[in-house]
């Protein structure tokens, strides 16, 4: 199936061309907009203009009303009003469109890496840019963006020594020569520049497959000629398809691909079909590329014409986890053994991959431990017995789960299982293998029911936690990455996380919708993923890891203020990310990547799978 992206967002369709008739007589340019009859505010938009500042904020108005996304809307100066009817009670409630993203085509601005915020500078999560100094306190004056929405852009130059930025609604410019250094930004006029531009494209693009990093993508690019100008493909003006990477963070360094001719001359209505080949980045993780237009180094974007941002995903396989389910020991009172079932059947075989035995549903295998022989001894049906000191895997059959009587009530697992023997504890292993994210799935220490970025932190930290000690212990020669509980593995005693397997699922799914949306992301510290610690609740604020646990103080886990927990009691260690916190930041408006920088100190984010 492929997607669709519109023409130029305010695109000579018949209604703007209609409205664009409206405004002046048939002859008149925008040259002699200021000999125009004069406009006034139309009712509907006074008491918002009025609220907003006057029209010495929102600016005089450029046209009457017309109708713009279905709604009445009325162009200013500085912005353009729409008023949404929503019903008898409020039959117009006036917001600002946004503005600022028509005029900019749809141009990506490259984003910035994440920062506390202080008194000059401000960090929005929602589009992962910063306001500073002027620009921001003109923000805080506008109301906190209620105008002008969020910035889309960092500061940019432009021509004449102009500094501006980019917002959803609007734009501010800067310079230092005006009797008022920041001012807005009058980009109306550039709509109705726009609205007379006969240039004008859309694009048809197949989806793109998840690639491995370093590999090489094959981008599918229908381009069709929406606007009146003919498109040449040789000459001073000849149009070539070339392409900005757009994801998060991309470094200056990566280089973009390669710009490609027009196979044919391309009229008004006709379309030409182009291959583009993009190298994938070398790293994992979702990326981004925006294909545009343009003649010689005049892209489309800067002409207000939008073009798309397509996902480009580098993928690695899943890494697999070994979970320690079960302790057969001495240390572990009343469990003298393991039993293991499936309701469709399951297969045993040595860890050389010779076949032991075949059992099929409900049937159960047991081990028990073997101790003057430092072994384990698993008994199957008929009382049959299978003696030895190596490790013994058992794999559902396809279509089956296995099952753990002794991990009450009978806990159900995806992946295989294996028991291992481990002679210096005198102690017989369950271990669960399977892949990460169905791991993190089976975690239990969030609910379900808590909001949705709540849950994709808690993804990450899950993930981050994980694939850490994952690390630290297999570098160690450890028999399992991590154990399920305190209470079922007391022998290799861990503070781990909580892992029921399937039954976590039962409650709901969401915490694997989660898992799944933040496939393979990580938060890192200069680059390597931190061991992240998290707990239940703080008291008003996080601790420093050193001053719990002693040792060398580790940067990205010092303490912070902590305001969703004031006037509550401690539960836990306090270090890190307090999962009650998480569920109150998340219900206040925060996303995910926001709640983690609030609580781990100067991280980033990156992608391991």
């Amino acid at each position: 199936m492929q997607s669709r992206f519109s023409r130029r967002i305010f695109g000579r369709s018949a209604t703007l061309a209609s409205v664009s008739a409206a405004l002046w007589p048939v002859n008149l340019s925008l040259n002699e907009l200021g000999t125009a009859p004069k406009l006034v505010i139309n009712p509907k938009f006074t008491a918002f203009v009025q609220k907003a500042g006057g029209t010495g904020v929102v600016g005089q108005p450029l046209t009457s009303t017309f109708r713009h996304d279905r709604h009445t809307a009325q162009l200013f100066e500085n912005f353009l009003l729409e008023c949404h009817e929503d019903g008898q009670s409020d039959p117009c409630h006036v917001r600002p469109a946004a503005l600022g993203k028509l005029v900019s085509g749809g141009r990506y601005f490259r984003e910035i890496r994440p920062f506390r915020n202080s008194a000059h500078v401000k960090y929005v999560w929602q589009t992962k840019h910063s306001l500073r100094f002027g620009f921001l306190h003109m923000w805080n004056q506008l109301n906190k963006g209620a105008l002008l929405g969020n910035p889309i852009s960092e500061e940019v130059p432009e021509a004449g020594g102009i500094t501006a930025q980019y917002f959803e609604h609007g734009k501010l410019t800067y310079s230092p020569n005006r009797q008022k250094p920041v001012q807005i930004g009058s980009i109306g006029h550039t709509y109705l520049a726009a609205l007379v531009n006969t240039t004008n494209a859309s694009y048809q693009i197949s989806p793109i497959p998840p690639t491995t990093p370093g590999g090489l993508a094959q981008v599918h690019i229908e381009l069709v000629n929406t606007g009146e100008t003919a498109w040449r493909s040789s000459g001073k003006q000849a149009v070539r398809l070339g392409a900005r990477w757009a994801d998060s963070l991309s470094p200056k360094t990566r280089p973009p691909p390669a710009s490609v001719p027009l196979p044919h001359d391309v009229p008004p209505k006709a379309s030409a079909t182009i291959k583009l080949q993009v190298e994938i980045p070398h790293k994992p993780g979702p990326y981004r590329l925006q294909p545009d237009l343009k003649t010689a180094d005049d892209w489309f974007t800067a002409k207000a014409i939008s073009a798309p941002i397509i996902d480009i995903t580098a993928r690695l396989d899943m890494p697999e986890i070994r979970v320690g389910l079960l302790d057969i020991s001495d240390d572990n009172p009343g469990v003298a053994q393991a039993t293991i079932f499936s309701t469709g059947g399951l297969r045993i075989h040595d860890e050389g991959g010779v076949p032991l035995a075949e059992l099929g549903p409900t049937q159960r295998a047991v081990i028990r431990r073997d101790i003057p022989n430092e072994k384990h001894r698993i008994e199957l049906p008929g009382r049959n017995l299978i003696d030895t000191v190596g490790r013994v895997l058992v794999s559902p059959l396809e279509g089956s789960l296995l099952r753990l009587e002794e991990t009450a009530p009978q806990r159900t697992y995806r992946g295989m299982m294996e028991f291992a023997w481990l002679p210096k504890y005198l102690s017989a292993w369950v271990v669960n293998i399977l892949p990460m994210d169905d791991y993190l799935s089976g975690i239990v220490e969030q609910r379900d029911s808590i909001p949705w970025e709540a849950l994709r932190a808690s993804a990450i930290a899950f993930r981050t936690y994980g694939y850490t000690v994952r690390h630290e212990r297999r570098a160690r020669g450890n028999l399992f990455d991590v154990a399920a509980s305190t209470y079922h593995t007391p022998t290799l005693y861990t503070r781990d996380q909580v892992y029921h397997g399937l039954a976590r699922e039962l409650s709901g799914t969401r915490l694997r919708d989660a898992v799944r949306d933040t496939r393979g992301c990580v938060m890192t510290y200069k680059n390597n993923p931190i061991h992240a610690v998290y707990f239940s609740r703080a008291d008003g604020r996080t601790r420093n890891w050193h001053d719990v646990w002693g040792g060398q103080p580790k940067p990205w886990a010092m303490g912070v203020p902590d305001p969703y927990s004031v006037g509550q009691r401690l539960l836990g260690h306090g270090i890190g990310l307090p999962l009650r916190s998480a569920n109150a930041m998340a219900a206040a408006g925060a996303n995910a990547e926001e709640i983690l920088s609030s609580y781990y100190t100067d991280i980033d984010f990156d992608h391991v799978y």
